[in-house]
């Protein structure tokens, strides 16, 4: 028997959005050996769940989102419930893996999101110490797993240099990014929000290896610069609350009411209508394994700009325009080119031919299926 464990933050994320649309797929597959799947509640509000006699889905409290009840629950009752249910083989979804797995006899398949403790741990949102216990936690669910997924060959890259891998044990995995389209057509629209407003969008976490100030800063350039009347818009999810501050202070005493906006944590079914109806999408990062904003931004045939770094041109290839994440000068001349086309030849379509062509290869159920096929060798 198999067994998901697809527990995890409530915060928005890039996990967050693996796990609910991946347990959409796990509830929609013909299989033929019984499965469990581990859910939190809170991931269940907009699915509807189908009955089956191959599939047990057991769903956990609101309690879970709290990070050490979800450790306590990992380390120590799950694997003892999975011996008892006898489990073969549990695939977990959101870095951790339960240590006691092989002492049991309980074969683990991780799914690793994340290179950010070994590249950047300094840059990494909390105190050192609650971080190098996350860092030395996904080692050791790393090294006790018998195969590991990671969503791009940068992460694999990473995990072979950074911790001497075995690379016939890591399995590159692509994420989905067709869930946005699903929604595209949607009709929730966030009361307050003018969004016949000319404005650049960007959906990031609050984090310093996303360095957002060298955006606001390459933003106050480019208005400096130019007549364009344009807002920029930030939807952000605030994982580092003193980072968000300086960003807040630097707002405050560098533009005008309201040509930045901050939407924090916002409720994920507002993206679609605020992606579509934004000029122009930016993204920066130190530290991207995969990073999904930019394909559901992709799905929106909206013009491209993100650092060049990491995973991102190789999950986005030649379809955006690219800056180097420390060039205040050059990310201010991408937007001033970008904006200049637009006025210059309105109906520019960006490649939305290509744009179509390329996000076929990011679809969830070939996620979940190639995840599967990973599995069922792992059993045999």
């Amino acid at each position: 028997m198999i067994a998901f464990n697809l527990l995890g933050t409530q915060k928005n994320s890039g996990t967050k959005t693996f796990n609910i649309n991946f347990f959409k797929e796990t509830i929609n597959f013909d299989y033929n050996k019984k499965i469990f799947v581990y859910i939190p509640k809170f991931y269940l509000n907009d699915i509807s769940l189908k009955s089956s006699d191959k599939i047990k889905i057991i769903v956990k409290s609101e309690l879970y989102n709290n990070f050490f009840v979800r450790f306590i629950w990992l380390q120590i009752i799950l694997p003892i419930e999975l011996k008892i249910k006898n489990v073969k083989v549990l695939f977990s979804s959101s870095n951790y893996s339960p240590f006691l797995l092989k002492i049991l006899n309980i074969k683990s398949v991780l799914f690793v999101h994340s290179v950010l403790p070994w590249l950047h741990f300094d840059l990494m949102p909390g105190n050192r110490i609650k971080n190098f216990f996350i860092k030395k936690m996904m080692e050791i669910s790393i090294f006790i797993s018998n195969s590991i997924i990671v969503p791009s060959k940068f992460a694999k890259i990473n995990f072979i240099k950074e911790l001497n891998i075995h690379p016939n044990k890591i399995n590159v995995i692509n994420l989905g990014a067709d869930h946005i389209s699903i929604n595209k057509n949607n009709d929730d629209k966030l009361i307050g929000f003018d969004y016949n407003q000319n404005y650049i969008l960007s959906v990031i976490s609050c984090v310093k290896y996303h360095n957002i100030l060298n955006l606001l800063k390459s933003y106050k350039n480019f208005l400096d610069q130019t007549n364009y009347k344009v807002k920029f818009v930030l939807v952000i999810t605030i994982l580092d609350k003193k980072y968000f501050e300086i960003l807040k202070d630097f707002v405050k005493n560098n533009f005008d009411k309201e040509q930045v906006i901050f939407l924090p944590n916002l409720e994920n079914k507002y993206l679609s209508n605020i992606y579509k109806n934004s000029s122009l999408y930016v993204f920066t990062s130190y530290s991207e394994t995969f990073g999904l904003t930019s394909l559901e931004a992709m799905h929106f045939d909206i013009p491209l700009l993100i650092s060049n770094t990491s995973s991102i041109y190789e999950i986005n290839g030649d379809i955006p325009e690219y800056f180097d994440p420390d060039n205040i000068s050059e990310i201010k001349d991408k937007l001033i080119k970008i904006f200049k086309l637009k006025n210059e030849s309105p109906q520019t379509n960006f490649n939305i031919n290509k744009k179509n062509e390329h996000l076929k290869n990011y679809l969830w159920k070939n996620t979940f299926n190639d995840t599967y096929e990973v599995l069922k060798k792992i059993i045999t």
